[in-house]
């Protein structure tokens, strides 16, 4: 039809930045000793410490997430009271060749992000996964688009964040290429007042 028009309804929003500088020696030479200090993941491994952000070698990202974190806040969720979503736990995952990411999202958390260390443009994606359950009918799709999509995948490159709604699933498919995929993940929650006295929803966190 000539002059029908789609509009996006609730649609999730997946918030993406850039620290635009390279990582200092310092926080790679940290990032690469981590790796000695893991325990194994479905699929692939992840740090023991899971505060890592609270580790001196990481001041300085963890002063760009929390920039991000605030500006997720205000374009995304723009709240009327005055919160703050910060950061709570945060890890270093390892996925080598042949290794993957199970399909999982993350409980207890509001926003969930990853920022990118090491990672191949060419092969390394992060797959998002829209669960609808069991469909009875459900013709053959001719050309995938974000409606009709199952899945939807990114890119990724070194320097990248990407944030996203915890409740969100996802997943690295099995990993292609010779480089070892570094990525730092954690989740947020808020702290401040949420919802109204007189309204009786209150919440003091």
């Amino acid at each position: 039809m000539k002059n029908s028009t789609i509009q996006n309804l609730f649609p999730t929003p997946i918030y993406m930045a850039n620290m635009n500088r390279p990582f200092t020696k310092q926080e790679l030479q940290f990032v690469e000793k981590q790796k000695n200090h893991c325990v194994k993941n479905e699929g692939n491994i992840n740090t023991k410490d899971n505060y890592i952000l609270n580790r001196k070698e990481f001041k300085n990202i963890k002063k760009f997430l929390d920039q991000c974190c605030k500006d997720y806040l205000e374009k995304i969720i723009s709240p009327k009271n005055n919160i703050e979503l910060y950061i709570t736990q945060s890890w270093l995952n390892y996925t080598e060749e042949n290794q993957y990411h199970h399909i999982h999202s993350h409980p207890n958390s509001i926003v969930s992000g990853v920022l990118y260390f090491n990672c191949d443009k060419e092969n390394d994606k992060i797959k998002f996964t829209n669960l609808k359950g069991y469909e009875q009918i459900k013709p053959e799709t001719k050309d995938f688009n974000i409606w009709n999509s199952e899945t939807w995948w990114f890119s990724v490159e070194n320097g990248e964040l990407i944030m996203f709604p915890s409740s969100t699933k996802h997943q690295v498919d099995t990993k292609k290429g010779t480089n070892t995929r570094i990525s730092l993940a954690f989740n947020t929650f808020y702290k401040g007042t949420i919802g109204s006295n007189l309204d009786l929803t209150e919440l003091i966190l």
